[in-house]
């Protein structure tokens, strides 16, 4: 590899410097066998952005000036061959204006649309809506075409069809149109001679319904171009075409938008932003209406190419060209004056253009000179050679600075001068470092004109740089360059400094300035994209490295120290070993055993393991996680969660063996989990020390007598017919288990239909019998039922006057015992033979004695109800034993039985009938017969009956006898040559009847010349054929001969009017021709002669009658004329057609088609391009260009046209096509070799939201599936997380928590077994998140093309245990009763849904005490949403303690205690006081205190009162206590009527009382 490979392409006067560069480079910069990338080297100065200081600097900008020609001699110095200069544009600098068509006369049927624009539309812009109604148009000013102008449109049709966009007319006559449709674009127009044939362009593919497009027309004097969506990729219109002459002008008129002025095409969609330009935009201006954006140009890009040629040239910026010229082409025009010298001509890649400064008009202002910096604009490039050609004499000295950084400043480069006194150093001085700047001396007598100055900076002159021959190891020398801008200061000039010279040779003309670098890619890519700002190194992929410069290793490869490339060695990244469980790695030295090398050792570690794997490299599993046996280490789920059931584990342990992952089991429990029961036991309960408890099993009912059961529910194996936890029982409908019955118990097997269900008694096996059913499986009928089926045993029901008194009915069908004669199940008929009579309530069978010579078939046997025998036709009668009336002769044998008498109506007496037995009819008078159907002798039937018998006429001479037939009337003739009725005419073939003698004469006519042997009945002529004469028809007329008796013509003529033969073009080497005979064959016999192109090629014959002639007429030319006349010859003579001249159809093309793609392949679109074959075989109609997708389902649309290109468009993106061409004519297709076509990526579409599991309280698991559309080759995949907002917090920023890389090909069966294993992962585990938390994900898919964002998922973590809960807050409400009440924690304390709250009282203290009693007493669960409790049922003025728990679906936290007091009641249990008497005046009056306080200490009252009864003997009546304000009323029943009483109420309130004494 070179990777210093100089590309220069400076013209032939540099031939040299390009040679000796090349070798230097070979020499000190490139070495051979290089393991580095690096891209190539060329000019990264090329059509940069270049300044210039001052800025006047540059002539002809303010107003034309001149200046001298450049010198080729000294001599030329003192003279002036003087030159213009002009930067002014030789053709439009500006755009021009144009008039919006939508700005006035819009039809009220359009409607404004704000929300359906073209893509980039303004913000306020609106596109206009025309519907699907009658006259619904635009009527814009009347508009004035120039000989140039252009249209330009947005469209979005909403239907298919043809549909007018524009349309003018003058007088009713076409100015010009415009109509599209999903097929072509068709342009109409006039000019001085008339409407012309339209313009149809092929557009299939590229307008589509539904969808945006900008259409714009490009006129200018015979040329028209369409464009669609800006410009083709080649910067050309669409399609342009030649116009058979001007448009004219016609200022009048009327122009119609969206329908045609007939009012038909209706345009039925959405128009925006219809301009109208009265010249022809350039092609750059077109794309800046689409886009919005001028496409932007190198030199002068406010200059336009003229309308003529309105396209810039590719390759030189500064031509145009016209939109149908072939890049090659000499028919250009320049865009630029040409007497224009633009700064940017120095570094326009062009040795052929030159920048010119203004003429300096003193010594002092050339001294001063002139700066021109280039800035590099999209990136710090390496830089190796700056090379300055001169075409005036070069400045005395130069200085060149760089930028190394644009936001550094400007640092000395290079310094050139004759003297470098000038710069205070020395000529060619020394380089200390390799950074160092010397100035290198210049050649006193350099060229006059056209000379150059080269500067290497890796070896500047004769001094070597340090470290140019290790360019790749000196740091200092690498960064010395590298440069983001160059500035170049001339000063002075060799030569126009003396006196005789001309003033006007003083200035600086430069032709190129080339600066040769390359890309800063630290020796890991061979090419970079410079079309980016900034560009982007393309990194290699051996490299594993990253960044826009290449210039860091990928995530998962820094196992080594990050290197730069050298020709030597490549110093790839190096991969980490992480099992794919990182993301990324990092190096550390420390565990590197060998640090200060790259090829052996390591020393990366990796990065927040993943999977609940850990260790350097990932290759151990966290605790309470384990690896299995075996499994592959790479794998997403190598570690497992332990998973251990605490119920069976030994203390609960969680934890597990590291390998295999066995958790530690009770006695008896198994399983790796510890989570089932050992064989024999069941029921795992964590309170049981074993674990499980035993089976149990019933062996009888088990199958085998396995004594085994199910772990967790205990149920033992039962046989097929055995139920019950441990197999002890029957199955529902089973019975008798017993050990040694496979099944266990057998089938009850009750009867379906007897019984009402299929249960039976287990132990005994009697079934449930329905009413009229028994037997032990009720199977049987009770008596007098019978039929057991699915309706139940039915009843017999026999009838009782047919039944012999005393049977029941068969239990089987239920057929009663009959009485003779009687038949039927019920015995209710009579059996065959025997009738039904019924008297009173009962019935008689009576015979039926049918007359079998009478009745159908012979039948014996009768209607068992009315008793009437089956009769043939014809017969009647109950036993069928006589004829009906117009009905003769009963027999047996007869089918019918009796005939019909048939008599003629016509000859019998009318109003009788035949006798019944002969059938003998009663005729009329000379009638005869049975049926009197016949006439006697000497009578006939008259024609058509009508007269009856008519007497026979015979002739009396000519007639044996007077009698004729009776049914003709025809007489018998005596003479074989006379015929008729009555003998009276001569037979056929005779003449001349003579009634006297009773004869005829026969006609004796020519059988060869006569039409028959017939003659004229009276003269005798026989009848001729057509060419014959004669009486007897025996000769021919004149001009005919050949009598002959087959001749249908008797005579033959010469044939005429031979009609030419007709052609039928079968195919390319086939005709068939075909004839029909003369018009006038005048023979019976013809011979027909073939002739193609005068010669015979068929010869045939035919006969009268004639037929239409066949021949096939093969092996000819394909698409060849030839010509065919037919020669008919009979027996007289012969005749010759006309000539017919027809062509055989075109053949298959020959030759051969190369079909070939042009690059750049689109993602949706390929251009093809094929050659065209000979048109030998005829001319081709057309190609059809076919297209089939091979690894996806997006189809393709054909071309079909006579175009040798096409583009295809609608494709899919990252599809395998295969293409192939047909050349057709109209006799069929020359195929091409398929060719297989992937069209590029596009990002991809269709990413469906990732699909979130709960994997634990603190990790959730997280897969997708690949975009329904990759269109392309997936390399990664982004997993965002965001944490939605919940009770008043923010919504945590998004992050990205998970990516992976790799190589997701969207074509799975085409993939390698290298790029399956780099498929990106598509499911990762999020850990370390909190409990019970909402989180939000999405993910973001990449291919090379481009990436897509899915929607949001969310997703929830398990529950976990609560940490925390408020102490409730508690509050009296009674002396009996508080209201427990507390606060629901946050939602990261509960962890979880909340189940329910635990209120549990623990202690209880009566205040005057300090003892608390203890107690934990649960004495509520409240529901989820309830926040408090009353708790009731206590006692008055004492102080609580309660605690509640909050418990969600893992476990409960208990809150600290919260106290409360109930309030204070009236004090109870008061004894009477104990009185003692002190004295004769004393009492001492002692008292126990309440034996309930139920408050505070109490204050007594003491009251003495006065015995008040009226009688000892009263009673104290007691009231009622009641709360509050009151008044309570005795029952009159209790008060003593007239009498004084005395009542007390007692008022209590906070333990006190008192009494209130009233009298009433």
């Amino acid at each position: 590899m070179t990777p210093l490979a100089l590309p220069l392409s400076l013209g032939c006067s540099l031939r040299g410097i390009e040679t000796l560069l090349f070798a230097y480079l070979v020499a000190f910069i490139s070495r051979t066998d290089s393991q580095g990338l690096f891209p190539r080297l060329e000019n990264v100065g090329a059509l940069k952005t270049v300044a210039v200081m001052p800025a006047q600097a540059t002539c002809g900008l303010a107003e034309r000036s001149t200046f001298c020609h450049s010198p080729v001699a000294a001599e030329s110095l003192q003279v002036c061959a003087q030159r213009l200069c002009v930067q002014d544009c030789p053709h439009r600098a500006s755009p021009p204006s144009h008039t919006s068509l939508f700005s006035a006369g819009l039809g009220s049927c359009i409607a404004l649309d704000q929300w359906d624009r073209h893509p980039g539309s303004p913000p306020n812009s609106t596109s206009l809506l025309f519907g699907n109604h009658k006259n619904c148009f635009s009527s814009p000013p009347p508009l004035r075409l120039a000989a140039a102008f252009t249209l330009a449109v947005w469209l979005k049709p909403e239907q298919e069809g043809v549909m007018c966009v524009v349309e003018k007319t003058v007088d009713g006559q076409i100015v010009f149109k415009l109509t599209i449709s999903e097929k072509e674009t068709v342009f109409y127009y006039h000019t001085v001679n008339g409407l012309q044939p339209p313009i149809k362009v092929t557009t299939q593919g590229r307008i589509l319904v539904k969808k945006w497009i900008h259409l714009s027309v490009q006129v200018h004097q015979k040329k028209v171009s369409l464009f669609l969506n800006g410009l083709e990729g080649d910067g050309t219109a669409f399609d342009t075409q030649t116009l058979r002459g001007v448009i004219p002008d016609f200022a009048s008129g009327a122009t119609q938008i969206g329908q045609s002025l007939n009012g038909g095409e209706q345009f039925v969609g959405r128009m925006q932003d219809f301009r109208l330009y009265q010249v022809a935009l350039t092609n750059r201006e077109i794309l800046a209406i689409f886009s919005g954006e001028l496409l932007r140009l190198h030199v002068q890009p406010h200059c336009r190419c003229p309308g003529s040629h309105p396209r810039v040239h590719p390759l030189q910026q500064r031509y145009c060209i016209p939109n149908d010229a072939q890049d090659t082409t000499t028919n250009r025009v320049s865009r630029l004056h040409p007497d224009a010298h633009p700064l940017p001509f120095v570094n326009d890649n062009d040795i052929g253009t030159s920048w010119v400064s203004r003429v300096f008009t003193n010594i002092t202002q050339l001294n001063q000179g002139v700066t021109i910096s280039i800035d590099l604009e999209n990136g710090q490039y390496q830089v190796f050679y700056i090379i300055i050609q001169f075409f005036s004499p070069q400045p005395t000295a130069i200085r060149i600075q760089r930028k190394k950084d644009d936001n550094l400043n400007w640092d000395d480069w290079q310094y050139f001068a004759r003297n470098c006194s000038i710069f205070g150093m020395k000529n060619n001085g020394d380089l200390e470092n390799s950074d160092s700047v010397n100035c290198l001396q210049l050649s006193n007598f350099p060229p006059y004109s056209r000379g150059n100055v080269t500067w290497s900076v890796l070896k500047p002159g004769p001094r070597h740089r340090p470290g140019y021959n290790d360019f790749y190891n000196t740091h200092a020398l690498q960064e010395f360059v590298k440069a983001t801008q160059i500035r170049l200061h001339f000063q002075g000039q060799y030569y126009t400094d003396e006196t005789p010279v001309s003033h006007g040779h003083r200035y600086y003309a430069v032709n190129e300035i080339t600066i040769t670098g390359r890309c800063q890619c630290h020796g890991h890519a061979r090419a970079c994209d410079t079309r980016r700002r900034p560009y982007r190194c393309l990194c290699a992929q051996e490299s594993f490295t990253e960044g826009p410069h290449c210039d860091r290793c990928l995530p998962l490869y820094n196992d080594k120290p990050f290197r730069q490339g050298d020709p030597v060695h490549a110093f790839n990244c190096k991969p980490c070993q992480c099992h794919s469980h990182s993301r990324s790695c990092h190096y550390d030295s420390s565990v590197d055993p060998f640090p200060s090398e790259h090829q052996r050792g390591g020393g990366g570690v990796c990065d927040a393991c993943e999977h609940n794997t850990t260790g350097r490299n990932c290759e151990q599993c966290k605790d309470y996680f384990f690896r299995a046996v075996g499994a592959d280490p790479s794998a997403i789920d190598v570690c497992q969660p332990c998973d251990c059931h605490h119920v069976g584990t030994r203390n609960g342990s969680r934890l597990c063996d590291q390998v295999g992952g066995q958790c530690d089991c009770k006695r008896r429990v198994s399983g790796r989990r510890c989570g089932r029961c050992q064989d024999g036991f069941h029921s795992l309960q964590e309170s049981n020390p074993e674990g499980c408890s035993p089976c149990r099993c019933n062996t009888s009912g088990t199958v085998d007598g396995d004594v085994t059961c199910h772990p967790n529910s205990g149920q033992c194996k039962c046989k097929g017919n055995v139920i019950g936890l441990r197999c002890d029982h029957c199955n529902f409908g089973f019975k008798f288990l017993r050990s040694f019955n496979e099944d266990g118990c057998e089938p009850c097997r009750c009867n379906l239909y007897g019984s009402v269900s299929q249960l039976c008694d287990p132990l005994s096996g009697q079934c449930v019998c329905k009413k009229e059913a028994k037997g032990l499986q009720c199977d049987l009928c009770e008596e007098h039922f019978y039929g057991l089926d699915v309706t139940g045993c039915k009843a017999c029901d026999c009838d009782m006057a047919g039944t012999l008194p005393g049977t029941i009915c068969d239990a089987g069908t239920g057929q009663c015992r009959c009485k003779p004669d009687v038949g039927g199940r019920r015995c209710d008929g009579c059996l065959e033979g025997f009738f039904r009579q019924q008297q009173n309530e009962s019935f008689l069978c009576l015979p039926c004695d049918c007359d079998t010579s009478g009745t159908v078939s012979g039948s014996p046997l009768c209607d068992q109800s009315t008793g009437q025998c089956p009769c043939k036709l014809g017969v009647t009668g109950p036993q069928c034993n006589q004829c009906e009336p117009h009905w003769y002769n009963l027999t047996t044998g007869d089918f019918q039985g009796c005939q019909m008498c048939e008599c003629d109506s016509l000859g019998t007496l009318p109003g009788t009938t035949c006798d019944p037995v002969s059938g003998q009819c009663q005729c009329l008078p000379n009638r005869q017969g049975r049926r009197c159907d016949h006439c006697q002798p000497g009578f006939y039937l008259s024609p058509g009956h009508a007269a009856g018998c008519l007497p026979c006429s015979c002739h009396a001479a000519v007639a044996d006898h007077h009698i004729c037939n009776g049914r003709t009337g025809q007489c018998v003739c005596r003479d074989a040559s006379t015929a008729g009725l009555s003998c009276d005419h001569c037979e056929d073939r005779h003449f001349g009847f003579d009634p006297q003698t009773g004869r005829c004469q026969p006609c004796g006519c020519h059988l060869s010349g006569a039409l028959n042997e017939s003659c004229h009945m009276v003269t005798g002529q026989c009848f001729c054929k057509q060419f014959v004469t004669g009486s007897k028809c025996d000769a021919c007329v004149p001009g005919a001969s050949h009598l002959d008796v087959h001749n249908l013509l008797g005579c033959s003529r010469t044939p005429s009017q031979q009609p030419p033969p007709r052609g039928h073009v079968q195919s390319s080497s086939a005709m068939t021709l075909t004839w029909s005979p003369p018009a006038s064959p005048n023979a019976h016999w013809l011979s027909y002669r073939l002739f193609r192109d005068g010669s015979e090629v068929y010869t045939t014959e035919d006969q009268y009658p004639y037929r239409t002639q066949y021949f096939s007429d093969t092996a000819l030319s394909p698409y060849t004329s030839y010509s065919y006349s037919i020669e008919t010859t009979n027996v007289h003579a012969s005749t010759r057609s006309a000539t017919a001249t027809y062509r055989t159809k075109p053949g298959v093309p020959e030759g051969s088609l190369n079909l070939t793609y042009i690059l750049p392949i689109g993602s949706d679109s390929v251009t093809l391009t094929w050659t065209a074959p000979s048109n030998r075989s005829g001319p081709i109609e057309k190609y059809i260009l076919s297209c089939a997708p091979i690894d996806g389902t997006q189809l393709c649309v054909p071309y079909e046209g006579p175009e040798t290109s096409a583009t295809i468009w609608n494709l899919g993106p990252f599809t395998k096509y295969r293409f192939s061409v047909q050349a057709c004519t109209e006799g069929g297709c020359l195929h091409s070799s398929p060719l297989t076509v992937t069209t590029a990526q596009a990002p991809p579409r269709g990413l469906g939201p990732p699909v979130v599991q709960k994997i634990s309280s603190t990790e959730l698991h997280v897969e997708w599936a690949p975009p329904m559309d990759p269109n392309g080759i997936m390399i990664r995949y982004g997993l965002y997380m965001k944490r939605p907002s919940s009770d008043g917090e923010p919504t945590l920023a998004e992050s990205r928590v998970f990516e992976s890389s790799g190589w997701l090909s969207a074509r799975p069966s085409a993939e390698s077994a290298n790029e399956k294993a780099l498929k990106p992962q598509m499911a990762t585990a999020v850990a370390g998140l909190e409990p019970y938390t909402q989180y939000e994900f999405r993910v973001l898919a990449e291919n090379m093309a481009g990436n897509v964002s899915s929607a949001w998922a969310s997703g929830r973590t398990g529950e976990a245990a609560p940490v925390f809960m408020t102490a409730p807050s508690v509050l009296p409400l009674s002396p009996y009763s508080l209201n427990v009440c507390w606060e629901k924690p946050a939602d990261d304390v509960i962890r979880g849904r909340v189940v329910g709250y635990n209120i549990t009282m623990i202690s209880e203290q009566s205040p005057p005490q300090s003892v608390w009693v203890a107690s934990s007493q649960v004495l509520a669960m409240a529901e989820s949403p309830q926040l408090a409790r009353i708790v009731s049922g206590l006692q008055p003025y004492r102080v609580y303690t309660f605690t509640v728990s909050l418990c969600n679906a893992i476990g409960c936290v208990t809150s600290a205690p919260g106290a409360g007091q109930t309030l204070a009641a009236a004090p109870a249990r008061l004894r009477p006081p104990r009185v003692d008497r002190v004295g004769s005046a004393g009492l001492r009056v002692r008292w126990l205190a309440p034996a309930e306080l139920n408050g505070p200490p109490p204050v007594y009252e003491l009251e003495r009162t006065e015995a008040s009864l009226p009688a000892p003997g009263a009673r104290l009546l007691q009231g009622v206590r009641f709360p509050g304000h009151g008044y309570y009323t005795f029952p009159s029943s209790t008060v003593p009527v007239n009498t004084d009483f005395t009542g007390k109420v007692g008022c209590v309130e906070e333990g006190k009382k008192a009494d209130v004494e009233k009298l009433s």
